[in-house]
């Protein structure tokens, strides 16, 4: 009989555990998480949401809100959806190594953010190492939340807003119908405030945009 070879254990590891992931840190073996199957109200969503004149803009609230589903509970402390410029989710990373490693599994977070939506919204990633910082005050150039409550909207756009919010009711999901109108009204009230303070209309796409020029950026880089 063989006599039993006892390993060496390494101080402070323990046999058959593993080291905890460390939330937020750099993406060692980090991989996105499988999203199975689809979003239960991804076809009644779609059937409301894709006649309005806005469809574009909620389907964009949308994706900003699903990325730290998508994306995992690793990579979400280490990152911010930002914005959706044509179809592109811009996603602002703690470091350009959590912005290169999201890029290699680029393929597998459309999939799944795109699952989710129930359609192929969300067409490209764009992963910028500028930091987060969820609780950096608002500049001078956004609002606070006091601002946007004191906005009167226009008699044409309280009339647009309207016929949005109508658009909602055949949603039978209380909560869904109730994130999307809160959504759309504090959109078009930052959208009157932005104008009030000086932005600009773009040309071209109609967003709203803050610089000297006469289209906004993302126009601009498909006009050179």
């Amino acid at each position: 009989m063989k006599p039993e070879v006892k390993r060496e254990q390494q101080p402070g590891k323990h046999p058959g555990k593993q080291p905890a992931e460390k939330v937020g840190e750099e993406p060692n073996g980090y991989r996105p998480p499988t999203m199975r199957g689809g979003n239960p109200l991804a076809s009644v969503l779609e059937s409301v949401i894709n006649p309005m004149e806005s469809a574009s803009k909620i389907h964009e609230s949308l994706a900003l809100a699903y990325w730290p589903r998508v994306a995992g509970a690793q990579a979400a402390a280490a990152t911010q959806a930002d914005q959706v410029r044509d179809g592109v989710l811009i996603v602002r990373t703690k470091s350009s190594v959590w912005s290169h490693e999201l890029t290699l599994h680029k393929p597998r977070l459309l999939q799944g953010l795109n699952r989710l939506l129930g359609g192929r919204y969300i067409t490209d990633l764009l992963f910028r190492a500028q930091g987060i910082d969820r609780a950096e005050p608002p500049q001078e150039s956004e609002p606070i939340a006091e601002d946007l409550v004191a906005v009167l909207l226009e008699p044409a756009e309280k009339i647009e807003l309207r016929a949005r919010l109508q658009a909602l009711y055949t949603i039978p999901d209380d909560r869904v119908r109730q994130t999307i109108a809160a959504r759309l009204v504090q959109e078009a009230k930052l959208r009157h405030w932005r104008l009030e303070h000086g932005w600009h209309v773009c040309p071209r796409c109609e967003a709203v945009h803050n610089t000297d020029h006469r289209l906004c950026p993302i126009c601009r880089l498909g006009h050179t």
